[in-house]
């Protein structure tokens, strides 16, 4: 055990660590103001993230000394407890809908959403089951098979209504899908049906339909549904180059909505300046990098595609939650990795690391050995089947 911890990814470890110590320092400047209006003392969000954050450390170490392997045996189970929690808060009584929504489980002190815990199930679900799939994930049933399961969760999701995730999981199954070696024609057409799905279903709801026309003309929509994405660029304006100083942002006293969960990234901004989340970006592209770099060196096909899943996750919240904050793509509820407030989320993301960090403690540099010949590991290319003749 203590060998396979020397070989652990020590940039993933630390950088991991460093969001989260930062997540309890942010979440408090972003949240005091709403706390003390709403619950009476500043420093409401910050105790509660505090103890998440032991949670999520737990978590971390639990998963990082656990084999990888030994989830990937019960994903079929756990893949059931999913569904059956996502089925579950469709049947919540209406007062248990948050903003319209019913998305949220509460255990205590902790609310969690149960699409996050089925993204995360799906990932090691895949994994488990692409590797034992070999080449047969070729085959249009094979791949019917897997596309149900994502459909499944995908619909469940859907109905809460949380388009966004819902997105998410079926960009990361497909993505799983295409690393583990099915055709991409396959998925390139079922992409090209989608998309007049996924049209439909943005402007079938008239909220949804009135993000995106807030979008497209936010001048004229900076009073009413575009006011968020509005004074969250108003907000970066205000950090300039190097910020306003920690703490000392406006936007989080009743101008910004939600600053401590989906518009922390403009607090981020206004507080720190541009050269500040240029920093965090880097950072978090340090640990993508790191993360691809797992799975290009993972032990065998199960590793690499959680690897790659999970490290994938994190570069699409990323990406997704800087881009809303910045006006780039209409305003969708989607937190900043480690760093926004919330419960399951820092705990998620924690645990998909101890998971990554496992696989690196089993990994090897050194080139893969396919029939007693040294192979190059490039991109991929070594989660498909090589075929090699009994004559070479």
């Amino acid at each position: 055990m203590n060998e396979k911890l020397s070989r652990m990814d020590l940039g993933v470890f630390v950088t991991s660590l460093l969001m989260l110590g930062f997540s309890i320092v942010l979440v408090y400047s972003s949240s005091f103001a709403v706390a003390q209006h709403k619950f009476g003392g500043g420093e409401f969000f910050l105790a509660r993230q505090a103890v998440r954050s032991v949670l999520a450390l737990a978590c971390f170490m639990v998963f990082i000394n656990v084999d990888y392997h030994f989830w990937g045996k019960h994903a079929g189970a756990a893949y059931i407890v999913a569904i059956i929690l996502l089925a579950y808060v469709l049947l919540m009584p209406s007062h248990h809908a948050i903003h319209g929504a019913k998305r949220w489980i509460t255990l205590g002190f902790i609310q969690f959403q149960a699409s996050e815990l089925a993204l995360m199930v799906v990932v090691v679900l895949f994994a488990a089951k692409l590797d034992a799939a070999g080449d047969e994930i070729r085959a249009p049933k094979r791949l019917a098979a897997y596309l149900l399961k994502i459909g499944i969760v995908c619909g469940l999701i859907i109905v809460e209504p949380n388009f966004s995730t819902a997105s998410i999981v079926a960009l990361v199954g497909l993505s799983l899908l295409f690393v583990a070696g099915a055709r991409f024609w396959h998925l390139g057409a079922l992409f090209l049906a989608f998309v007049p799905l996924a049209a439909l279903a943005a402007f079938g709801a008239p909220y949804r339909r009135h993000r995106i026309m807030a979008y497209l003309h936010m001048s004229s929509h900076k009073g009413d549904v575009g006011y968020q994405a509005f004074q969250s660029l108003v907000g970066l304006g205000n950090g300039g180059l190097f910020g306003v100083g920690l703490g000392q942002g406006g936007q989080k006293y009743f101008y910004l909505p939600e600053p401590h969960t989906d518009f922390i990234f403009s607090i981020l901004g206004e507080e720190i300046g541009f050269v500040g989340l240029c920093t965090v970006l880097m950072v978090f592209g340090y640990m993508i990098y790191r993360g691809m770099k797992i799975a290009l060196n993972a032990p065998d096909k199960t590793g690499r595609l959680m690897a790659f899943g999970f490290t994938f996750i994190l570069g699409i919240y990323v990406i997704v939650h800087a881009c809303v904050n910045t006006g780039l793509i209409p305003t969708t509820g989607i937190p900043l990795p480690f760093l926004s407030y919330g419960g399951m989320s820092l705990i998620f993301f924690m645990s998909a690391m101890g998971v990554v960090l496992n696989i690196s403690s089993q990994s090897s540099a050194k080139p893969v050995r396919l029939n007693g010949e040294k192979s190059p590991v490039r991109a991929f290319e070594t989660t498909r089947t090589v075929r090699t003749s009994r004559n070479e």
